[in-house]
């Protein structure tokens, strides 16, 4: 994989990337989940094959973070420590696998995830193990960090009993944590994010904004009409990645 090659991105890219982090961040802080998959789906139709799984994680971290703010007083550490640990070792592993990979491997196994991510039935996970997070913190972090959505955690949490605030606070808190140790793994394996500065920044403070939006509409936005959107959406930018991986 040649890292060299990536140079600054287009305007009309930026925009682009910057609408998507701020749709992104009203998703989470709304409904705890989807918004890495906004992310994913707008970074992969402007980005180079090569940036889009290290990008994906920069332009997270204004989302999750804002929601570690936001929602810190419903944060769980009793799973989003644990997460953190199992997600540590799994970075530091898969980073240095990352930057071996083809592109063409790259974007047809992204395109691939995000099919299955958005169509396959919701999955309920009830781990028999009395602390599971430390694992589903190396797993979901490591399928992460090699192909941008790992998943895992959003099954497994949903059976904690936890509280709809708790679950977008504690999701904020693991999330974060392990976008930092991603972006740390791709910077130290080779990664150059210079080129992304700007729009990385401009991601970082819309997505402040979409939070606070998004925790306005928590209880008002209609689930159902947003899934339908959702899905067509994410369809359609997984096919055209996997057309650009084949082809």
């Amino acid at each position: 994989m040649d890292w060299s090659g990536t140079a600054g991105i287009p305007e009309h890219a930026v925009y682009v990337i910057v609408i998507g982090s701020f749709a992104a961040a009203v998703c989470n802080a709304a409904f705890a989940n989807g918004g890495a998959m906004i992310v994913l789906a707008v970074a992969s139709a402007v980005l180079p094959v090569s940036a889009i799984v290290p990008i994906h994680s920069t332009l997270l971290v204004g989302s999750t973070a804002s929601r570690v703010v936001v929602f810190r007083e419903h944060i769980r550490w009793h799973i989003a420590g644990p997460f953190l640990v199992g997600s540590f070792i799994a970075v530091a592993i898969a980073s240095r696998l990352y930057v071996e990979l083809p592109e063409r491997v790259i974007a047809i196994a992204v395109g691939v995830l995000m099919l299955i991510a958005i169509w396959l039935p919701a999955v309920s996970w009830r781990p028999r193990i009395a602390h599971p997070w430390g694992i589903v913190g190396f797993v979901h972090s490591f399928l992460s960090t090699l192909f941008a959505y790992g998943a895992l955690l959003h099954a497994v949490i949903l059976q904690a009993g936890l509280r709809r605030r708790e679950v977008v606070g504690t999701m904020g808190a693991a999330l974060t944590g392990m976008a930092i140790f991603k972006i740390t793994g791709y910077a130290v394996n080779g990664f150059d994010y210079r080129p992304y500065v700007v729009v990385i920044a401009l991601s970082v403070l819309v997505a402040f904004a979409g939070t606070w939006v998004g925790k306005l509409l928590i209880d008002r936005i209609s689930e159902r009409a947003f899934r339908i959107a959702f899905r067509l959406f994410v369809s359609v930018t997984a096919l055209r990645l996997m057309h650009t991986g084949v082809f």
